[in-house]
């Protein structure tokens, strides 16, 4: 079989043709103040292309080189063109463009202000874990575009230590139980989502469970109150129909069957110091007792209202 001529690159050439013939399906960024967004996506481009290695190594075949420094010079303006055109390799070029849209002193003062951002931030009040997760991987992702390496063990361990107080015991268990350098941000944050669903319906649950505790102490006694005046009262129509407390002239009873407690009994009791008129000791007026007051009853009765309305919301 004859060999192939000198110069006769067939399989090198149609690979470079196909290369080509698909170049034109590879979008070329326009460079106008997004230097970092600009050579994020025009590297993707050469990689496409299979230029990228231009640009890294020093020594590479002439058309390569060429062919990479015309997709440059596609997305970059006007006036910056003939400036790269001049440079021999499209290494130098791609320093050029460098140098002139972002300076090296430009580029610590950013990355240290975000790197200080990053130790800084944490969970504000109410924040869900999907929300801090943007905000903590918008600040990595501004890092790795100015070129400071952010591993995502870094990431994981910071997101852990700031996680909120319902939180602790979760990122505890993480940490105790698995590898760090090798967990993903993606996979952590999917871990303090369940956690954060499951803290959720325990707070939905308590709601509906304990709602009673909820009850002022004004309401408890009121509920005691009603519960003693109805248990007299069945007891006095089992013994026919309240004979007792007619017996009794109403000592230890309310006129209306409520409860005879040590508090009613003693503001039932007497009839004043004086012999006068009996002075009331829930509103002060003379005239009636404590045990007959409608003020008292009208307020127990609000009470009761209130506390039935907030059992009934829960």
């Amino acid at each position: 079989m004859a060999s192939p001529a000198k110069g006769d690159h067939s399989g090198g050439g149609a690979a470079r043709e196909s290369t080509v013939t698909s170049s034109g399906a590879v979008e070329i960024p326009m460079l106008k103040t997004n230097y970092h967004v600009w050579s994020l996506v025009m590297k993707v481009a050469l990689e496409a292309l299979e230029l990228w290695h231009t640009v890294e190594s020093e020594k590479v075949e002439r058309r390569d080189d060429r062919r990479a420094l015309a997709a440059i010079l596609r997305g970059v303006p006007a006036e910056l063109k003939a400036v790269l055109a001049e440079k021999k390799t499209v290494k130098e070029a791609w320093e050029a463009v460098k140098t002139m849209r972002v300076s090296e002193d430009r580029v610590k003062a950013a990355i240290k202000q975000w790197l200080m951002e990053f130790e800084n931030i944490t969970f504000t009040d109410g924040e869900t874990v999907d929300d801090f997760a943007v905000r903590i991987n918008g600040l990595v992702c501004g890092l790795r575009e100015l070129g400071e390496d952010i591993k995502d063990g870094r990431v994981v361990r910071k997101i852990l230590r700031v996680v909120p107080r319902k939180f602790k015991q979760v990122a505890v268990s993480i940490e105790i139980l698995l590898d760090l350098d090798a967990m993903t941000v993606e996979g952590l944050i999917r871990r303090l989502r369940v956690a954060e669903q499951a803290e959720d319906e325990d707070v939905k649950t308590l709601a509906v469970d304990g709602g009673r505790l909820y009850l002022t102490e004004e309401q408890w006694e009121a509920r005691r109150r009603q519960r003693v005046r109805e248990q007299r009262r069945a007891g006095d129509a089992r013994r026919g129909g309240g004979s007792r407390n007619r017996g009794n002239g109403g000592r230890g009873y309310d006129n209306d069957g409520s409860d005879g407690d040590d508090e009613a009994s003693s503001m039932c009791s007497g009839r004043g110091r004086r012999g006068g008129r009996p002075r009331c000791y829930e509103c002060s007026k003379r005239g009636h007792f404590a045990c007959e007051c409608r003020a008292r009853k009208e307020k127990e009765s609000a009470l009761l209202a209130s506390a039935e309305e907030e059992t009934a919301l829960l």
